[in-house]
Order: C-alpha cells, then sequence, then structure tokens
C-alpha cells in the first residue's frame, strides 16, 4: 500500500511537471500573450490540458490545484535552500530559469502570495528578469484576477526603475479600464488608475476626460469610476488644465454644458462673440472678482472644468430618466454641483489651490479672513442655485445646507 502512494505520488509529480514543461513553452513561443483563463473540465482526457490559441494562455481545471500545490512546494523548498548555501554566477543562473518557470505558473493559478512576488523582485534585480516581460507577465495575471492588488503593487514597483518619459502612460490606462470593466467596484484598479494620473503628464488628462464618461455610460452602477471622474476634475483644475484650442469650434459650443447649466438656474449668458460668452459666465460665477490676483490660465480652467462638472449634473440627469432613480447618479450630481460651488467660492475667497498660477493679491489682505467674510447672499449663482436646489425637498435642501454651507 505505501509503494502505490509513493508510486501514485511520483506519477502525479511526473505529470505536474510537464504540464509546467508545457505551460513554460508556451511563454518562450508567444512573446505576445495577452490573456490567461483556468478552463472549467473535471477530468483529465489523456492529452495536455494547456490550451494555447492566439496569444491566449488557458489551464484545464481539474489539474490546477495540483500544479499549483507542486509548484509552490518546489518554490518554498529553493527559498529555504537558498538562504543556506551560496551558488556560483552559473548556477545562478540557471536556479533563477526554473525559479521563473515556477513561479510563472503558481503566481498565474494563485497570485495573492506575497512571497512569490518578492521572489520575481530578487529575480529582477539580480537581472535575472527583464523589466518588460515581467509588466507583461503582470498584466497577463490581471486578465485572470482583475482584483490582484499584488500585481497591481508589483507594476509600480517596476516603474519605479523607468523615468516618466519612458512608460507607457495609456497602455497603463487600457489595462486598469479592463481589470475594472471586468470586475464592478474594482478598488485596486482605480487606486492604480489614480496613481497613473497623479504620475503621468498633465497632457493624458484630456483622454482621460473622455474615457472616464464613456466608462460611467457603460457601468452605471460602479460609484468607483464616479469617484475617479471626481478625483479627476479635481487633478484638471490643481494643474490649471484646459481643453485645446480649436479654431472650427467657438468658446460658446465648448462651454455648451456650463452654459445651459446657468440658464436652467434663470441666469441667461450672452450668446454672442465667443469671448463674451466666456467673460458673461466669469461674470456670473465670479462677480466682482479682482483680475489683479488671478492668472488668465487659472481663469481657462476654472471654466473649463465647471464646465465638465456641468456635462457630469446633465449625465445624470440623462441617466436617471434612461434607468431611474439610483444613489449613484444622485451622489455624482452633488458632487459635481459642490465643485463648481466650491471653487467659485475659492476664488472669490483668494484660498483657490494651484497658488502658482496666481498672482500677489493687490491687498495684501488674509484669505481666511477674506472666507469668513464671504457673503453667500450677494452672489446671484450662489442665490440661484440655493433657490433652484431647495426646491428638489428636504433631503436635498438638508445637504446644501450641509455641504455647500447654505442658511436654510
Amino acid at each position: 500500500m505505501d509503494e502505490a502512494h509513493v508510486d501514485f505520488d511520483n506519477e502525479k509529480k511526473v505529470l505536474c511537471e510537464k504540464i509546467i514543461r508545457d505551460i513554460n513553452a508556451v511563454f518562450l513561443k508567444d512573446a505576445d500573450l495577452s490573456s490567461f483563463e483556468i478552463i472549467p473540465k473535471e477530468t483529465n482526457c489523456n492529452k495536455s490540458p494547456v490550451v494555447h490559441v492566439e496569444h491566449n494562455l488557458g489551464l484545464e481545471s481539474w489539474c490546477a490545484r495540483h500544479v499549483y500545490d507542486h509548484a509552490h512546494r518546489t518554490l518554498i523548498l529553493h527559498r529555504r535552500q537558498t538562504q543556506q548555501q551560496q551558488l556560483r554566477t552559473l548556477q545562478q543562473q540557471q536556479q533563477s530559469d526554473a525559479l521563473a518557470k515556477y513561479l510563472n505558473v503558481a503566481l498565474l493559478i494563485n497570485p495573492d502570495v506575497t512571497t512569490f512576488w518578492h521572489l520575481r523582485r530578487q529575480l529582477v534585480q539580480k537581472n535575472r528578469l527583464s523589466i518588460n516581460k515581467e509588466l507583461q507577465f503582470s498584466a497577463l495575471v490581471l486578465s485572470m484576477k482583475p482584483k490582484s492588488n499584488e500585481a497591481f503593487a508589483y507594476r509600480r514597483w517596476l516603474y519605479s526603475f523607468q523615468s516618466a518619459d519612458a512608460i507607457d502612460w495609456p497602455h497603463e490606462i487600457t489595462i486598469c479600464e479592463r481589470a475594472a470593466d471586468r470586475c464592478a467596484s474594482n478598488y485596486h484598479a482605480w487606486s492604480h488608475r489614480q496613481w497613473v494620473l497623479q504620475s503621468a503628464p498633465c497632457t493624458l488628462l484630456q483622454s482621460e476626460i473622455m474615457r472616464s464618461e464613456k466608462f460611467i455610460r457603460k457601468h452605471i452602477s460602479d460609484y468607483s469610476s464616479y469617484h475617479y471622474r471626481q478625483v479627476l476634475l479635481a487633478r484638471a483644475y490643481e494643474l490649471g488644465f484646459y481643453g485645446p484650442d480649436d479654431s472650427s469650434s467657438s468658446a460658446s459650443s465648448q462651454l455648451s454644458s456650463l452654459r445651459e447649466l446657468l440658464e436652467e438656474y434663470e441666469l441667461p449668458v450672452l450668446k454672442s462673440g465667443s469671448a463674451d460668452v466666456a467673460e458673461s459666465m466669469l461674470q456670473i460665477l465670479l462677480p466682482n472678482l479682482n483680475r489683479s490676483s488671478v492668472s488668465v490660465q487659472r481663469l481657462r480652467s476654472f471654466l473649463f472644468c465647471c464646465n465638465v462638472a456641468a456635462s457630469d449634473m446633465r449625465l445624470c440627469a440623462e441617466q436617471s430618466e434612461l434607468y431611474g432613480q439610483r444613489d449613484c447618479f444622485e451622489l455624482h450630481r452633488r458632487a459635481s454641483l459642490k465643485f463648481i460651488v466650491e471653487q467659485s467660492v475659492r476664488l472669490l475667497s483668494g484660498m483657490a489651490s494651484g497658488m502658482s498660477l496666481y498672482l500677489p493679491p493687490a491687498s495684501g489682505s488674509d484669505s481666511a479672513s477674506q472666507a469668513s467674510e464671504f457673503n453667500y447672499d450677494t452672489h446671484p449663482f450662489l442665490m440661484a442655485v440655493r433657490r433652484t436646489e431647495c426646491l428638489l425637498g428636504d433631503k436635498q435642501q438638508r445637504w446644501c445646507k450641509l455641504h455647500l454651507n447654505f442658511s436654510s
């Protein structure tokens, strides 16, 4: 009985080694692998359980547990041995190749083992694994486990060895978007996308504004995407970003959402020349603003970002009509309105962020005292917002009082 058990274990070990070799052969043959899946199949059909079709790798489920256990035992044993002995350079290279083979299989099946990711980091630091190949491998892991925080953390660690100019930021956004698309409320994917937003050049902002809106329209109940949209808008305003000039379209059409919002609040905007339209909006949102203390770039960014926020408010209204009332629509509409109100007050109070875009205040007055003395009742836009929003019910009235500092 014991001999039979030993023979069975040996057969299983031989089988696992063959499967791992087959998977490694796919890695060596196909440099453009894009996805990995565990294929549901309960029995062995006497053929290789490794499936490779058009840059897609699959492993039949009946063997996944056995292969993972074998790779896990081998990696743990290797870790103990290498801590006790010093190997020559050639032996190290040979062991590194073998180690990577087992790490590939173990992490594809279970990417939540931090120890295995640390082993890969050690191989990268010893130049046994290339950064580009590792970026590809982590993307392969995310195709199977889109919520793998370890894989996203590993990608950020790999990028620490590269300059920002050398990183393909749009591709990184695509990886985040695919992960979020496959798994709703994917906190790790959206957190990684926020890291990209903070690290990438501001030229990425325009495309992100368009891409995030498309995602929201497709995933109407995923509030993580709405929250990212709010972070994106705040980042754009922080950097003083505004849309590219387009000679084929006037400022009037570029700021159409903001104009429509102001008209909904019964604050008509001039419809003459494009410059007059923008100036008319500034007069409504920022009456009596001291222009000597604010740069032109800040004002252009203010109008641009407020227009994006107004567009989001309209989007939430459209979504509510199509799909009915949902918390995510109401919460994002409030956040967008809050952005417009807060930035208007901060500009008028001299407290806006991005001070590098500001000129020294002419009067030298303290911004905090200006804010404390700000009178909401003398501001036409804020009065119109309070009048209209409070008609939406007691709940909205309480929110306005609490978050917009409106008195009842």
